[in-house]
């Protein structure tokens, strides 16, 4: 009886020790495999650093600019604007000095156009779809038209461009100003999207792009409009049209926060103004497929072009001759005037409203 007793107890105790030596060992492999999968992972993370830390300081230089127009003519910002010198600078950016640029930079051609035989119909059938009938005045390759049911209302057409500008002739007839009340400048911009698109007036790109509005007030005095503080003391509403970025780039006009593609709208039910009693649409296309690379000047060069005077002054705002500059950044400068290149400029602005621009292809590459 004591054997059969013992035998069930010696299993038990012999299946309880494997079972323990066998929990010991799962143990410690999951240790082992824990530490190798730590030492692992610091290993590739090391690895990493090494490989990121070589090829910073083994990276291929830069390919060198391609120049592919060769020499680039000079920007030409207006002609009745003043330089900077006389004045007196003083930078205060987020850096503390003038910033770090790339050292080149894309110019994008943009190509000419030339009158052709359909010029002349193109001019007609665009005349027409602002309600301008008469036979028009013609200068040349310009249009001049005049509305046949309100003589105050006139059209001026570049048929090579087919760039126009519509205006009511307001001055002779600044009461039309009165007529009502601005409801929002939403509601300006969305009446003169309207027109645009219904009577196919402007490119895409413009309608579809960045938007801006000024607030207006006659000044009867000087016959001209004045920025209004207000909606309730604004006779009108400037929208400015303006294209969207290129390559993370600003593209900026002659006069910077004021684009040369723009509508005045001023409410003036009954009339054939329909509301629009100034339309401008100046449009050079920008071939972006077609560009080449050009070197450009530091920041620390066109911060010093400024201080000795040959920066243009766009806007002097409200500054004497003491300027403080709060940032300098790179833009494409984009003329109301033909240009056969879009290039980048510096920008720089400063307190109270100060303006001023400045080639950024090196000067060598300038004619």
């Amino acid at each position: 009886m004591l054997l059969i007793l013992t035998q069930p107890l010696n299993y038990t105790q012999f299946m309880l020790s494997n079972l323990t030596g066998i929990s010991q060992t799962v143990r410690k492999a999951a240790f082992w495999v824990t530490i190798s999968l730590i030492i692992f992972m610091i290993l590739r993370f090391l690895i990493g650093i090494a490989i990121q830390i070589y090829r910073a300081s083994n990276r291929p230089p830069p390919a060198a600019p391609d120049v592919r127009f060769d020499k680039l003519p000079r920007p030409q910002f207006p002609e009745t604007l003043k330089t900077s010198e006389g004045l007196k600078f003083s930078l205060q950016n987020i850096e503390g000095k003038p910033p770090e640029t790339t050292a080149s930079g894309n110019v994008y051609y943009m190509p000419k156009k030339f009158s052709t035989f359909e010029s002349g119909d193109l001019t007609e059938k665009l005349a027409s779809r602002m309600e301008f009938t008469l036979k028009p005045t013609i200068d040349s390759v310009y249009y001049y038209y005049t509305d046949p049911k309100d003589p105050l209302r006139t059209l001026f057409i570049d048929s090579v461009h087919l760039n126009f500008q519509l205006r009511y002739n307001y001055p002779e007839n600044p009461q039309i100003l009165k007529m009502k009340k601005i409801d929002s400048t939403e509601k300006a911009i969305s009446d003169v999207r309207d027109y645009l698109i219904f009577n196919n007036l402007a490119d895409d790109s413009l309608v579809n792009g960045k938007i801006t509005t000024n607030l207006l007030r006659y000044n009867e005095e000087n016959k001209n409009f004045e920025f209004a503080s207000s909606l309730s003391s604004a006779d009108a509403v400037r929208i400015n049209y303006f294209r969207n970025d290129l390559n993370s780039l600003k593209i900026v006009p002659d006069e910077f926060d004021l684009s040369y593609n723009y509508a005045i709208y001023s409410p003036t039910p009954g009339l054939n103004a329909r509301n629009i009693i100034e339309l401008s649409y100046i449009f050079w296309p920008i071939a972006a497929d077609e560009f080449g690379s050009y070197p450009l000047i530091t920041g620390a060069e066109a911060y010093q072009a400024l201080t000795e005077g040959r920066a243009t002054v766009i806007d002097r705002g409200r500054n004497n001759e003491n300027v403080t500059i709060r940032n300098i950044y790179h833009a494409y400068y984009d003329s109301s005037h033909p240009q056969l290149y879009l290039q980048p400029i510096y920008v720089f602005e400063g307190d109270n409203d100060f303006v001023a621009y400045y080639p950024a292809v090196v000067p060598d590459w300038l004619e």
